[in-house]
C-alpha cells in the first residue's frame, strides 16, 4: 500500500461529514494518484471516493459542480466509463453553463480565452519539468528524462507559447527576438509570469486535470499536450461557427478573417508535435498499456472542427472515426451548417462579392495547407512512437492515420475556378 493512502483515507473519511466542496482534500487525492497511477488505485479507496460522490450529490442536490466532475473523471475506470475525454480530463475544462455564441466580429475574445488556457497548460508543464532540473522531481517520476532532453522540451513548449504570449501578456516576450529566433524566450520567467496571473479556479484546474494512469514521468507531458490540442480545437470550432454566421450576415467578407485566424492558430500549434516527440518511446509503450479504451479517435473537439469545414461523406460518417463520437455525428446528420456549404449558397445567391469569395477561398486554402502539414506530422510521430502496433483502445493506429492524409477539409476548394465562376466539386470525406 502506498505511503499516502492511509492519510488520504482518514481525510476522505473525515470529509464525508463536512459542509460543501471547498474542504475536499484535492491535494491529498492528487498526490496519491500521481504516486501510484489511476489504474492502480486500491478498490477500497475507489469505493470510499464513490461514497464521497454520493454524499456530495445528497448534500448539494446537483451534479454539475467542479467537484462532481472531478470525481467522475477520477472514478472513470471504477464506473466503466473510461474513455479519451475522461483520460484527458476534458470535463474539468467545461464551464458549468455553455458559452453563448459570440458575434462574428468578437472572435478575438474567443482566441484570447484559448491563448490564456494554452499558456497556463504549458507554463504548468514547464514548472513540472523544471523540478527535475532542480533535482526535486514531483510524481510521477519514473524514467526521468536527461537534462538535455528536458532543455529541448522547455524550448519547444516556449515556442508554442510565444505567439499566444505576444497577444495576451504585456512585456513577457520580446517580439523582435521571437521573430528572429522562435523558442528562445527563457522558459522559467515566462512560466512564472503566466502562473502569477492565474485565478484560484485556474490553479485548481491545473492541479487536478493531470491524472496519469501509471507512474512514468512522461505521461504528464503527454496529457498536457493533448489538452493543449483540445483547447485549440475548441477555439477552431467556435471560430468556424462564427465564420458560418458571418457568411449570412451583413459583412460576409469577415468570414475570410475568421478562417485565416483558424489557420494561424493551427500553424502555431504545429510545434506541439515536436514537443510530444520528446516523450521517450519506451515510457509511452509502458503507460499506454493502461490507456486501453481511451483513443484520440474519440476526440469530439477535432471532429467538430472537421465538420464545421464541410459535411463528411456518408461512408466516413458511418466509419469508426465518427461512430466513436456519436454526438458530433448526430449534429452532422441533423444538418450542421458548414463553411463550404454556406459559402456555396451565398455565392449562388449573389450575396458574396467576387472579391470576398476570393478572400474566403484563399483563407480556406491556407487552412487546408496547414492541416495537411498537421496530418503528415501526426503520422510521422505515430510511426516513431507506436510503429505497426494498434492504436490505443485497439484502434487501427498508424494505418488509419496514413489512410486519411489525402482527405480534405474543403473538397470544393481546389486549384480550379472559384465557385463564383463554376460549380462545387463532388463531396469527399474530410480528414482526421
Amino acid at each position: 500500500m502506498a505511503g499516502t493512502e492511509e492519510p488520504l483515507w482518514r481525510e476522505l473519511s473525515g470529509w464525508r461529514g463536512a459542509e460543501g466542496a471547498k474542504t475536499f482534500p484535492y491535494d491529498a487525492v492528487i498526490d496519491h494518484l500521481r504516486e501510484v497511477g489511476k489504474h492502480f488505485l486500491s478498490p477500497r479507496l475507489l469505493a470510499l471516493l464513490d461514497t464521497c460522490r454520493q454524499s456530495l450529490a445528497e448534500r448539494t442536490g446537483e451534479g454539475d459542480t467542479y467537484l462532481a466532475r472531478f470525481l467522475d473523471v477520477l472514478l472513470d475506470k471504477y464506473d466503466g466509463s473510461y474513455d479519451y475525454p475522461s483520460y484527458t480530463g476534458l470535463p474539468l475544462f467545461q464551464q458549468s453553463a455553455p458559452e453563448p455564441a459570440e458575434p462574428a466580429g468578437n472572435w478575438t475574445a474567443t482566441r484570447h480565452r484559448r491563448d490564456r488556457l494554452v499558456l497556463l497548460l504549458l507554463a504548468d508543464l514547464i514548472e513540472f519539468e523544471q523540478l527535475v532540473l532542480d533535482g526535486t522531481p514531483a510524481d510521477p517520476q519514473g524514467a526521468l528524462p536527461d537534462p538535455a532532453l528536458l532543455g529541448k522540451r522547455l524550448r519547444l513548449a516556449v515556442r508554442v507559447m510565444e505567439p499566444a504570449a505576444l497577444r495576451v501578456l504585456d512585456s513577457a516576450v520580446d517580439p523582435v527576438s521571437v521573430a528572429a529566433t522562435p523558442g528562445r524566450t527563457p522558459a522559467r520567467p515566462l512560466a512564472m509570469a503566466v502562473l502569477a496571473a492565474a485565478a484560484d479556479e485556474e490553479r485548481l484546474l491545473l492541479r487536478t486535470s493531470v491524472q496519469p494512469v501509471y507512474v512514468l514521468h512522461d505521461e504528464y507531458l503527454f496529457l498536457r499536450v493533448l489538452q493543449t490540442f483540445e483547447t485549440t480545437f475548441a477555439f477552431m470550432s467556435r471560430t468556424l461557427d462564427a465564420a458560418v454566421r458571418a457568411l449570412t450576415g451583413e459583412q460576409p467578407g469577415d468570414a475570410a478573417t475568421l478562417i485565416a485566424s483558424v489557420a494561424d492558430v493551427l500553424r502555431e500549434s504545429l510545434p506541439l508535435f515536436s514537443l510530444l516527440a520528446t516523450m521517450q518511446p519506451e515510457s509511452f509503450q509502458v503507460f499506454r498499456q493502461y490507456t486501453d479504451g481511451a483513443s484520440a479517435i474519440q476526440s469530439e473537439g477535432y471532429k467538430t472542427f472537421e465538420t464545421y469545414c464541410s459535411t463528411p461523406a456518408r461512408a466516413r460518417l458511418d466509419s469508426p472515426a465518427f461512430t466513436a463520437v456519436p454526438r458530433v455525428r448526430e449534429a452532422v446528420l441533423a444538418g450542421r451548417e458548414t463553411v463550404q456549404g454556406t459559402w456555396e449558397d451565398v455565392v449562388a445567391s449573389g450575396w458574396l462579392t467576387e472579391q470576398d469569395a476570393g478572400a474566403v477561398r484563399a483563407a480556406a486554402r491556407q487552412l487546408e495547407a496547414v492541416h495537411q502539414r498537421w496530418k503528415q506530422t501526426h503520422y510521422r510521430l505515430a510511426v516513431r512512437m507506436i510503429g505497426e502496433r494498434t492504436g490505443t483502445g485497439s484502434t487501427e493506429g498508424v494505418p488509419y492515420l496514413k489512410s486519411v492524409i489525402a482527405n480534405r477539409l474543403f473538397p470544393a476548394v481546389q486549384s480550379g475556378p472559384s465557385p463564383v465562376a463554376g460549380p462545387a466539386l463532388e463531396q469527399q470525406p474530410a480528414a482526421g
